[in-house]
């Protein structure tokens, strides 16, 4: 059976060609919590989006959202997660973490129907399904600070019933726990901000076989992820890690260095879609 990264890889050759580009239109805004926001926005450029997979990553360009030397390139962008999308009404939605007062703060304080931005994507970020795995997984481990909320309770929704998941999230506010499904014999840890290493390294060594994604801060990621492969025995290859932020930088100035980083792999002929190589990127 194939490897996590190996199923998202042969998903990413299959999209390859079929990425999104287009624009869409802001049908709602709603609260689902004092810190989150869901979007939901409709677009005809959608249709070509025929195969979603569980937390799929975009970028979201707002209007005026230009650079500060006034380039007249796509302007400043921000990623966030598919929490569900219809084909049928292609209506897509996806929830908002609220914070700050950066790029995505003044969008959400402006924000209402009607607004057109544009959306480039997807990139796939997890794979479900009972051939995923090396072994046949039985476990998901899924550790993020409140910024991965979202990719963490997309990708609960999406498990199938018999693969028991482990979830630490970090930060979150108690009306923020809304955004995860319910599902029975889960376990659920909700831990203090700064906090998430050490949720993950008190996890019991999983028996079987286990699958694993953790996002968060870049430092903090880099230790969960040596605590996933040395502490609790998870393979390598099923094991998905990502810099959601870095600790005393800006997010334009992660956004501009992960942007270049990316351009220079691309010009060295790397495959930027296969997991390995994005995490190389994000956390060396």
């Amino acid at each position: 059976m194939p490897s996590l990264r190996e199923a998202i890889r042969s998903r990413s050759a299959d999209r390859a060609g079929r990425l999104l580009d287009c624009s869409v239109e802001v049908e709602s805004v709603a609260e689902v919590s004092p810190s989150f926001r869901r979007v939901t926005v409709v677009g005809a450029g959608l249709a070509a989006y025929t195969d979603p997979t569980p937390a799929d990553a975009f970028r979201l360009f707002p209007p005026g959202a230009g650079d500060d030397d006034g380039d007249d390139g796509p302007g400043l962008s921000r990623a966030f997660t598919v929490r569900s999308f219809d084909p049928g009404t292609r209506r897509l939605t996806f929830d908002v973490h609220s914070h700050g007062t950066g790029l995505v703060a003044r969008w959400l304080d402006d924000l209402a129907g009607g607004d057109v931005a544009g959306i480039i994507g997807m990139r796939i970020e997890f794979v479900v399904g009972s051939q995923v795995g090396g072994a046949r997984p039985e476990l998901t481990i899924l550790a993020a600070d409140v910024c991965g909320l979202p990719a963490v309770a997309a990708i609960v929704a999406a498990l199938p019933p018999e693969q028991r998941a482990v979830v630490v999230i970090s930060g979150a506010a108690p009306a923020d726990r809304e955004l995860l499904p319910d599902r029975p014999g889960d376990d659920v840890r909700w831990v203090p901000a700064g906090s998430l290493t050490d949720g993950v390294r008190a996890l019991p060594r999983p028996r079987g076989g286990t699958l694993a994604w953790v996002a968060g801060e870049a430092g903090e990621v880099r230790a969960i992820r040596r605590v996933l492969l040395t502490d609790l025995g998870v393979a390598r290859d099923d094991l998905r890690a990502a810099a959601y932020w870095k600790a005393g930088v800006t997010s334009d100035d992660v956004d501009a260095q992960a942007a270049q980083r990316y351009d220079d792999a691309v010009a060295a002929g790397r495959d930027v879609s296969d997991p390995d190589v994005l995490e190389d990127l994000a956390l060396g």
